[in-house]
């Protein structure tokens, strides 16, 4: 587009919120920086400098006259991540200018760099090698079940051998839940000979068109100019969800990405979501391999333990003093108590049986009546088993229990949280505290979930496949049952016989993942319904101009309303046609609040 002084004329999307629609600016003769589409600009709008990215023009402009651009910003995200960005906004409930900011650099990226080519002799090894070289020609999202302490490594080794052979080679992005993980995957690529770069540190290069590119959930906006696959591990993992406005999901926006592309994308799971369990194409390691991935599992039933020692039973007693004996260095002991989750586990003061729903077996709430947080289910106060109206609260503390283990095995063990300093944990023996422990340690040989129950039983839907999830990543610190100097996971439960438990201790979780959709199916839940939770004053408005569109609208306490489709096209449209209400409004679309 030409303006009438001759100079060009480019569409601007800022990046201030409140003004949705791209903008018209001058380009400047003297404009010496990238100007295709997804380059960044800094424009003049009232009276600020703000800045903004070159978006394909929609022959429309929202000012009185058509300023000149400011600056160049340099380099940002191409023209198909853009498009991109432009979708997830629509998905999501969001603005695109947030979105491509994630695609963005955090500085000024001038210029890039020459990329290499993927060297041609990518050696393949195993099943899961001989399964990526067969999925890389793929043009379909597919779910790869591996057992969680196999290495997954021989497959993205697969998925590069068959990009060697090609003659025009796209880049493959490899997504992994933490900053650690990504340093550690590129660092071995490297090892290889291979040109892998982390996201985090090499945005250029990723814009370049490196052959690798790892990164965080981030990197499924990764700015590489082709793909040529996708891979998710762990892609079951929480950290792939940003709960923060808008929300979004990596896995999600990669198989959108794939599709757009047409590329594969392997999303390699040991249990996998619902979400995951309803995509088409599944594939999964021979079942004895798969099995052997999983750990050796030692139940211990709190029913029998002698109830003065509380938590530290007297087989996890025993049990953490073999593993220090056979892991005389580095943490040997690695013991689990999450109390941020939202159950206040009841049990009988008779029996010591767990107040259960009757309806979906959650964890009940006491109030005047026991109630059901997950399904408002309510009955009296009392213990279906042995008939006793009287409940006790069990709630242990990470700390207390810190001091009285390390009593028990006579040295310090030491608290860990997702505050706690690195540095506290050089050569420390063994560990106390939250889930953040199966994050924070690479290596134990005894892993102990010390009330398995407060997981199991948390009022939300797929509790049951979390936990079994958590039990899995716990197995990839001491290793797999097939490992002859393996450790084990120790399962502390009133509730030995549960379906979890048994999915542990054979390998399979098959039956879980079954049990989760079919609850979720009879709920109403996603992936069987899309869902977007409101909050804030503007909630109750926002939430009725939803129900005069004809969707199910449901009013929870405190300002919150949710909202339900019957899928995610039928959510966001009726998002964008809702009218905004001037009191503010957080939506949350496929939140796990729910």
């Amino acid at each position: 587009m030409t303006g009438d002084d001759d100079r060009r004329t480019i569409s601007v999307l800022t990046e201030v919120g409140a003004v949705s629609r791209p903008l018209d600016y001058h380009l400047p003769e003297t404009f010496t920086g990238p100007n295709t589409v997804g380059s960044r600009v800094r424009v003049p709008l009232n009276g600020r400098s703000v800045r903004g990215w070159i978006v394909p023009s929609e022959g429309t402009t929202s000012l009185s006259s058509v300023k000149d651009v400011t600056a160049s910003l340099g380099f940002g995200p191409p023209e198909t991540v853009v498009a991109l960005c432009r979708w997830a906004a629509w998905r999501w409930a969001g603005t695109a200018a947030r979105f491509l900011g994630t695609a963005s650099p955090s500085t000024l990226v001038p210029r890039i760099p020459v990329a290499p080519r993927l060297r041609t002799d990518v050696e393949v090894r195993g099943h899961l090698g001989i399964l990526g070289s067969e999925l890389a020609g793929s043009t379909v999202a597919t779910v790869v079940r591996v057992g969680p302490a196999n290495d997954p490594f021989d497959l993205i080794l697969g998925v590069l051998s068959l990009g060697a052979k090609a003659q025009e080679c796209g880049s493959v992005v490899v997504l992994v839940p933490g900053l650690a993980y990504a340093r550690r995957l590129t660092a071995r690529l490297a090892r290889r000979g291979i040109a892998a770069v982390d996201l985090a540190e090499g945005w250029d290069a990723a814009r370049a068109g490196w052959p690798v590119v790892v990164g965080t959930r981030t990197a499924a906006f990764a700015p590489v100019p082709k793909v040529e696959a996708m891979i998710v591990l762990d892609a079951d993992d929480a950290r792939f969800a940003s709960e923060a406005a808008p929300t979004w999901r990596a896995v999600d926006v990669v198989v959108e990405r794939s599709r757009r592309e047409g590329a594969p994308a392997l999303l390699v799971t040991s249990c996998p979501t619902p979400e995951l369990s309803v995509i088409e194409e599944q594939r999964a390691e021979p079942e004895v391999e798969g099995r052997d991935g999983w750990p050796r599992i030692i139940v211990v039933d709190r029913r029998d333990e002698d109830p003065r020692n509380g938590l530290l039973s007297s087989t996890l007693v025993d049990r953490s003093r073999e593993a220090l004996e056979a892991m005389p260095e580095g943490i040997a002991v690695a013991c689990i108590l999450n109390r941020t989750g939202r159950a206040t586990l009841l049990a009988c003061k008779r029996c010591q049986a767990l107040a259960r729903c009757d309806s979906c077996d959650a964890a009940v709430a006491l109030d005047e009546v026991l109630r059901c947080p997950r399904c408002n289910e309510v009955r009296p106060i009392l213990c279906t088993a042995c008939g006793s109206t009287t409940l006790k609260r069990l709630r242990p503390g990470t700390a207390q229990l810190a001091s009285e283990l390390s009593s028990l095995l006579g040295l310090d063990v030491v608290e860990v949280t997702a505050k706690t300093d690195p540095e506290k944990l050089r050569g420390a023996r063994a560990v106390m505290g939250t889930e953040a422990v199966l994050h924070r340690v690479r290596r134990a040989h005894l892993v102990a979930f010390l009330d398995l129950d407060h997981h199991l039983l948390a009022p939300r839907a797929g509790a049951e496949l979390g936990t079994l999830a958590m039990i899995g990543r716990a197995g990839r610190l001491v290793g797999g049952r097939s490992e002859v100097d393996g450790g084990s996971v120790l399962l502390q439960t009133l509730l030995p016989d549960h379906s979890v438990i048994t999915a542990a201790l054979s390998g399979d979780p098959t039956e879980v993942i079954a049990g989760d959709l079919e609850l979720r199916s009879t709920l109403g839940l996603p992936p069987f319904r899309a869902v977007a939770l409101l909050k804030g004053k503007g909630a109750p408005e926002f939430a009725r101009s939803m129900a005069e569109q004809g969707l199910d609208v449901r009013e929870l306490d405190g300002n919150r309303s949710v909202v339900v489709a019957l899928d995610h096209t039928s959510l966001a449209e009726g998002l964008v046609r809702a009218a905004r209400p001037k009191d503010p409004v957080r939506i949350s679309v496929d939140t796990v609040e729910l």
